[in-house]
């Protein structure tokens, strides 16, 4: 749900394939979304049906300039398939509580700008963090669910708003985005 959101509110904001979006999980594979998922996301104009689970690896992570996750152990796993990529890795609300602190605004790429939200997380500290969390509202009664999904919703709306403005800001700093 969290990566239907995103791909639709980042298609709306910056135009179809500007920014790509991957879902993957730690998981089984191949396995099609719950029926309260494709109803939630249904209602909000989006078709999740064909949809399969798959796997996430160390080529996918280290290919990403962002990873969004549901869970802080998903970050820890990330860093287990690449170190490297433990810079890069928050959690959603994790995430927004960063971009919210700020960043290195003057960096000129998103890969950079993630990092700087990260610079002084330490592995030993985050595991000792608390660190938000996406609510999973798998078996929830519907009403439950719903609400959850509006939370997502609404986190998904401020992560596209920060990812916007740090590209504003390269933008006007002569920054051109790269090809997708």
């Amino acid at each position: 749900m969290v990566a239907a959101l995103l791909e639709s509110r980042l298609t709306e904001r910056f135009g179809s394939g500007a920014i790509l979006v991957r879902s993957s999980g730690f998981g089984p594979i191949d396995l099609p979304p719950i029926d309260d998922a494709v109803d939630a996301m249904h209602r909000r104009g989006l078709d999740v049906s064909l949809h399969r689970s798959s796997t996430t690896t160390a080529s996918l992570v280290d290919g990403a300039d962002l990873i969004l996750t549901a869970e802080r152990d998903h970050v820890v796993k990330v860093a287990s398939l690449s170190p490297d990529a433990f810079r890069r890795a928050m959690t959603l609300p994790e995430f927004l509580a960063a971009a919210a602190r700020g960043g290195d605004d003057t960096r000129r790429d998103i890969r950079s700008w993630v990092q700087s939200l990260t610079a002084e997380r330490t592995a030993g500290e985050y595991l000792r963090a608390a660190v938000g969390e996406v609510a999973d509202p798998t078996g929830s009664p519907s009403r439950a669910f719903e609400a959850a999904v509006v939370a997502i919703e609404q986190q998904c709306d401020e992560a596209v708003a920060q990812l916007a403005e740090h590209l504003y800001v390269a933008e006007r700093e002569g920054f051109e985005p790269p090809d997708p």
